[in-house]
């Protein structure tokens, strides 16, 4: 029978195995350069917290200055500076550290890393032997959550790295609304974010669940999630990356195990700079009726490299889903690499599809808009933010501005 410490030990071992272990898809990066991010002191209240940490978690979607979520997690480099559930939501959710959750309920250790190898790579390794935190949350069952559940990290340090580990549970017929956000404090520092995420899902439970990355041009990101989901489950994804980084690497994968389960995420990605994206999800279809879709929405200016992955596997004649991919270069040194891959084991009456597209702005469509009194730059916006369909809910109004504001700055005098 495995104890919690041997389960430690086994992944410590296989940690230390797997430390320089690069990973199969994106730019590899050198650990070494990076210091772990220090201890920070945890606040009573987020009115104690200075402008700057308040303002970069505004701008990956956490307002801490209204009471307005169910429940708010704020860890900065590798502290949870501001844990709290509002009173009337106590008894329904619980959102607390990883490490907290971990010594609170023993049990967890069956869940830590149980979706993500932790030698996948050298980031997964990492993140085990070199933890700084990360969340916990669980929705109880048959609890349902109206109001969205926040959590924020940040990193405040030059040239750190934060390796996180979250952990979601929503139990049987529960649901929720998850927006996490993930920023640098100060744009001109640079780091390196990695991050472990395992969702379970359970039996008719729903995830809604938005990540907002906001990080600053000299940060390199590698998030590494598995979801599992079981009967009649739903879970939702939204990614969210409008600011220029350094490279971001991810490609989520979902489990649908459970009958009549689905998944759909959403990648959008406005690229800048000189920044190298790699995004992608994978849906895995193993029961009766599962289905999904994967949906990436990507546009690509100055120098920037966006790869838009998409990869549906089916096991089950009566499981269906659907890739697509659409991208808009504004720049002739900018480029949109469309990677689709669908693959069907035993299951010949499955139904796989994809579709993708890049292009240039219509400009035909522009001058329709034009004729219509607006500018040359108000259509512009209004073409860009239509395509990129940012429209998510529950995220606050200063930030859906914020999206608005730098989407029409970039989108002046690209076509």
């Amino acid at each position: 029978m495995k104890t919690n410490q041997s389960i430690r030990e086994n992944l410590q071992r296989r940690a230390q195995e797997a430390i320089n272990k690069k990973a199969s898809l994106g730019p590899d990066i050198d650990l070494s350069r990076f210091a772990v991010c220090a201890e920070k002191e945890t606040v009573e209240d987020p009115g104690e917290l200075n402008r700057q940490l308040k303002e970069a978690a505004l701008y990956a979607g956490v307002d801490l200055e209204k009471d307005s979520a169910a429940g708010v997690y704020l860890q900065v480099d590798r502290s949870a500076v501001y844990e709290r559930i509002q009173r009337a939501f106590e008894g329904k959710l619980e959102i607390m550290s990883i490490s907290k959750a971990l010594e609170k309920y023993p049990e967890l250790w069956e869940y830590y890393f149980s979706l993500v190898p932790v030698d996948a790579d050298k980031y997964t390794a990492f993140s085990e032997l070199c933890r700084t935190e990360g969340y916990f949350v669980r929705v109880f069952a048959h609890q349902k959550v109206a109001v969205p559940l926040q959590t924020c990290l940040l990193i405040s340090e030059n040239q750190a790295v934060q390796s996180v580990h979250n952990l979601v549970i929503l139990e049987e017929g529960s649901e929720a609304n998850l927006i996490t956000g993930c920023a640098a404090v100060h744009n001109e520092q640079a780091g390196l974010h990695i991050g472990v995420s395992e969702f379970f899902i359970g039996d008719n439970a729903r995830l809604t669940f938005t990540m907002i990355h906001n990080w600053g041009e000299n940060f390199h990101v590698r998030p590494r999630t598995v979801v599992k989901l079981g009967n009649n489950a739903f879970f939702g994804n939204t990614y969210v990356l409008l600011k220029p980084l350094l490279s971001l690497q991810t490609f989520p994968r979902a489990l649908l195990e459970g009958e009549n389960s689905s998944a759909v995420f959403r990648s959008i990605i406005f690229a800048k700079g000189d920044s190298y994206i790699d995004v992608g999800s994978t849906l895995v279809l193993k029961n009766r009726g599962c289905s999904g879709d994967s949906i990436s929405r990507v546009c690509a200016q100055d120098r920037a490299q966006v790869f838009a992955r998409g990869k549906l596997v089916s096991h089950h004649d009566e499981a269906q889903a659907h890739l697509e991919c659409k991208g808009i270069l504004f720049s002739r040194e900018a480029s949109i690499v469309s990677v689709p891959e669908l693959e069907v084991y035993g299951a010949p009456k499955s139904r796989l599809s994809h579709e993708a597209a890049v292009g240039p702005i219509e400009e035909e469509v522009v001058n329709y808009l034009r004729a219509r009194g607006l500018r040359k730059e108000e259509a512009l916006s209004l073409i860009t933010r239509g395509f990129l369909g940012v429209d998510i809910p529950g995220i606050p109004p200063a930030l859906k501005k914020y999206i608005d504001e730098i989407i029409a700055v970039t989108s002046q005098d690209v076509l």
